[in-house]
């Protein structure tokens, strides 16, 4: 039999191995940014192009390479991080592979300049898809300065897998965030398109949070302590009010690496579980620092997943942490024996005279039988007319057969307009709809029961009056008389000045004050008052999500998010009027029956339906 196994060249070799770790730009720039922060670099510049499809490039100051070294850092397994397979267990560098190099190399054209301090000259190396082009001594600056172009210029179909720039931009962005944040201590730049996104300078931890995610986050901050003979945490926890569906503000790290670990994440989640809604996410940027030996971070080609010899200790005193800084706080139910407020007393004139307190009764009081006065129901039906309304409404279910289909839904309902004047109004829709716990609104007619979901039906209004306001009818904006001010990521803020006019016909008037701030100036007419910094930013985050899915419609999207946004910030909707008016919006929409989330608004009741409850 002829063999058939066989050994892969090894440019092929690399190339699959630039698979697992050069997923997308961002990963190089994770890759290049922590080879810098290893050489003891203090301060660190980040320079990328199309989203890093046409350059990435890192310069840093740190402790350079030789001549030789310069070449042999892109042979696979080539690193002076450890030596024996015992360093793996006492690793505090954050590369140990000697892969990153060799598989960047593999799929992209790369140009070293490096030199170390001490060395009058430097080196340059130019290599292509794993192929030396050159290597000769050059004048440079102390450190190392690495250029990625054209990445994935030998592997098209790999390039033809990369997202919209906006998106990757998104990605290398999360990426610099995670190793800025952890690192304070190092002065950072970041240029996209020849523009500065963000600069940090030294700072503390705490200070560098807010550097990065916004001024707007100095208010929300509160910190966590816990030390032991085995385990120290540091960080911050944001308040209960300030959590988000999206997990985009969670940041864990442990060793000073980025990682994502699902059960300390939940250790976090839990200690908020009574003071958050269903669905939500707090923020938090919490630093975990254990013995080297505890940590296994080999188990993934991207060194994100960790594996921790005790991770239900290191659960429980996370929990602990966070819950002691949230109750520290007065965040979470406790009780306070210390404090009693039925015990304060207000201010008393010393004038006053000094009365003995008396105590009265009612003697005829009977609390098997009500003697409530007419008047105190003046502005409710009469209690025997409720009852005639309720039989004719059982009444009329009995008597009603009814087939659900949603194209006779409109016709079912048999809903008028609200704006023609019948007799006691009113009265006829005291038992004609009804809210539940403000989430539902029972529509009755005289064939059938309709439950509409508030908060989708409200999106269903909000989408259209967005999308109108696309076509031909912008929301009016009412001025405001003190801008508020709202800080966004370099990547949102630069979304956010190309969705400025878009922006502005849904009655938000933003005013750019430098690369991440926006003034802004106008709100919709009309609204109650909102954080606009959340607001903004929620909008432009799920935008972004959903570029995808709305490539050719930026006005369909922008609508979309921001009534799923908005669909629940209302008041109750209790008076007949109200009640009457929300129904006619939402059967005046295109689509009634269905949320622009695709999710069904009315549930219909029939006789038969109902019947089936008493089966």
């Amino acid at each position: 039999m002829e063999d058939i196994i066989h050994l892969l060249p090894d440019v092929v070799a690399n190339q699959i191995a630039a698979g697992e770790v050069v997923q997308r730009p961002a990963s190089a720039v994770k890759e290049l940014i922590e080879n810098a922060i290893d050489a003891g670099a203090t301060n660190i510049q980040l320079i990328i192009k199309d989203a890093g499809r046409t350059l990435i490039q890192v310069v840093d100051n740190g402790k350079g390479m030789s001549f030789s070294d310069a070449r042999l850092c892109f042979e696979r397994h080539a690193t002076s991080k450890i030596t024996s397979s015992q360093d793996l267990f006492s690793l505090t560098t954050k590369g140990f592979r000697g892969e990153a190099l060799a598989s960047i190399a593999a799929i992209a054209q790369v140009e070293l300049k490096t030199k170390p301090e001490n060395e009058s000259i430097g080196t340059l190396v130019v290599i292509e898809g794993s192929q030396i082009k050159e290597q000769i001594p050059v004048a440079t600056q102390n450190g190392t300065s690495f250029s990625v172009k054209n990445i994935f210029f030998n592997v098209p179909a790999r390039r033809n897998f990369l997202k919209s720039d906006t998106i990757e931009l998104g990605h290398i962005e999360e990426e610099f965030f995670r190793i800025a944040l952890i690192h304070s201590n190092i002065s950072f730049s970041f240029y996209n398109n020849g523009k500065l996104i963000t600069q940090l300078i030294p700072s503390n931890f705490y200070q560098r949070i807010v550097n990065l995610m916004g001024t707007h986050f100095k208010e929300k901050l509160y910190p966590v302590e816990q030390l032991t003979d085995t385990i120290k945490i540091s960080g911050f926890v944001a308040k209960p009010e300030n959590a988000k569906k999206k997990k985009s503000e969670q940041y864990l790290f442990i060793n000073n690496r980025y990682v994502k670990h699902y059960l300390l994440t939940h250790a976090v989640e839990a200690a908020y579980k009574e003071l958050i809604p269903d669905g939500y996410k707090p923020a938090f940027f919490i630093k975990i620092d254990v013995d080297p030996a505890t940590i296994d971070v080999n188990i993934s080609p991207t060194k994100i997943e960790v594996k921790l010899q005790d991770e239900r200790l290191i659960y429980g005193f996370l929990n602990a942490a966070v819950k002691k800084s949230l109750g520290t706080l007065s965040l979470t139910p406790q009780l306070d024996f210390e404090s009693d407020r039925a015990l304060e007393i207000g201010h008393i004139d010393e004038n006053r005279p000094i009365r003995i307190p008396t105590a009265t009764c009612n003697p005829n009081y009977n609390p098997f039988h009500s003697n409530t006065s007419h008047s105190e129901h003046s502005s409710k039906p009469d209690q025997s007319r409720q009852i005639d309304n309720w039989s004719q409404f059982l009444s009329d279910i009995k008597n009603t057969k009814f087939e659900t289909k949603e194209t006779e839904l409109e016709s079912a309902l048999n809903f008028e307009d609200p704006k023609e004047e019948e007799e006691n109004a009113a009265d006829n829709l005291y038992f004609s709809a009804i809210t539940f716990s403000n989430k539902y609104l029972v529509y009755k007619t005289d064939k059938t029961l309709a439950i509409i979901d508030i908060a989708r039906a409200r999106e269903r209004i909000l989408y259209e009056k967005y999308m109108t306001a696309f076509d031909n009818t912008p929301i009016v904006i009412q001025q405001s008389l003190f801008p508020e001010t709202i800080t966004l990521s370099g990547s949102a803020a630069d979304l956010a000045k190309d969705l400025k006019p878009d922006l502005y016909k849904l009655g938000y008037d933003l005013e750019p004050i430098d690369s991440v701030s926006f003034a802004v100036n106008g709100t919709p007419t009309g609204e109650d008052s909102e954080d606009l910094q959340s607001t903004i930013e929620n909008l432009i985050s799920t935008y972004q999500s959903h570029q995808f899915l709305y490539k050719s419609d930026r006005g369909k999207n922008l609508a979309t998010c921001l009534a799923k946004q908005k669909r629940s910030h209302f008041s109750p909707i209790n008076t007949p009027e109200a009640q009457k008016d929300f129904v006619h919006q939402l059967f005046n929409s295109s689509m009634p029956t269905v949320s622009p989330s695709g999710k069904k608004i009315i549930h219909l009741l029939t006789e038969e339906s109902l019947g089936q409850f008493f089966a």
